[in-house]
């Protein structure tokens, strides 16, 4: 188990790879429903209309790796409960569960190396101290890239998970499109200030669908304002993209929820490796069924040649 740890400094290393994944394998997150363990591989997969052949799936009782990034600079109460919550679900973690704890903020920072040790992750989130601007849009090209490079290093299942109090109006860079023109009635600014935070998200949107590993997002704050609609809206779609998902928490007592729910949806994890001649090249489109049951996965995916 220990040669796929990935240290502090094999983590920096990787973040500057840009190597693409293994052009003939695909390795696709999803979740079953009534499947049977004991036919596994009796999936049946096909891409862009053609069959493919599904060459290993990795299941609940296969390791897992969560990469648990926190962007976290607000209120202190909801930090405090989300921390509660954290390690109460470290605590029931089973052993074949590996959690690496990283900040967001100045340039995504490795707080823990992934670890089995509750003791040390529940010191280290205790230990947290909130600091800096929200930086989730800022790292989460980064982020997925690094993940991606581990999966293709290491039979293990990894997913990244976000917990977030982050506010459009908080990030260093203006994201908030200011008015050009206030005298002009004409500047569609003045009616479409969240346009440049969807141009934003289209761009990550358009990068993150290439990649494989999954991302989770938990965000302790709802917010209502337009701008920051638009920005939640990107999130989603953001996580919606590389098949995982985004919860927002309307009040405090949501938090913990959304964090067990997030934690039981990562642990319920398959990753199904489908091998190919070649990797086709613009969009793919996948089509993966059970006799036994009904799946949930991500039926798109953008292989750009680099």
């Amino acid at each position: 188990m220990t040669r796929w740890i990935v240290s502090a400094a094999l983590m920096g290393a990787l973040l500057r790879l840009l190597a693409d994944p293994s052009p003939a394998r695909l390795r696709i997150p999803l979740w079953a429903d009534g499947v049977q363990q004991a036919e596994p591989l009796s999936l049946k997969v096909h891409v862009n209309g053609q069959e493919a052949r599904l060459v290993h799936l990795l299941g609940p009782e296969d390791d897992l790796m969560v990469l648990l990034i926190l962007d976290l600079v607000g209120d202190l109460n909801e930090i405090t409960l989300a921390k509660e919550a954290l390690i109460e679900q470290f605590q029931q973690l089973p052993d074949n569960v590996y959690v690496g704890l990283l900040r967001a903020q100045d340039g995504m920072q490795v707080v823990l190396d992934p670890t089995r040790d509750r003791k040390g992750l529940i010191e280290a989130i205790q230990a947290y101290r909130i600091r800096g601007a929200p930086a989730l849009l800022e790292t989460i090209d980064t982020a997925t890239q690094l993940a991606d490079h581990i999966l293709t290093k290491a039979p293990v299942r990894i997913a990244l998970f976000y917990i977030t109090d982050s506010n459009v109006y908080g990030y260093r860079e203006d994201l908030t499109n200011p008015v050009i023109n206030w005298s002009d009635q004409r500047d569609l600014s003045r009616r479409f200030n969240e346009g440049f935070i969807r141009e934003r998200i289209a761009r990550l949107h358009q990068k993150l669908s290439t990649r494989q590993v999954p991302v989770f997002i938990v965000h302790l704050e709802y917010q209502t304002d337009r701008l920051n609609e638009a920005y939640q809206n990107g999130l989603m779609q953001l996580a919606s993209a590389t098949g995982g998902r985004a919860l927002f928490c309307r009040s405090n007592t949501d938090i913990a929820t959304a964090i067990q729910e997030t934690f039981g949806r990562i642990r319920s994890m398959y990753v199904a490796e489908i091998e190919l001649a070649s990797l086709p090249q613009g969009l793919i489109e996948l089509d993966i069924k059970s006799p036994s049951g009904s799946l949930q996965y991500r039926d798109k995916l953008l292989a750009i040649k680099r």
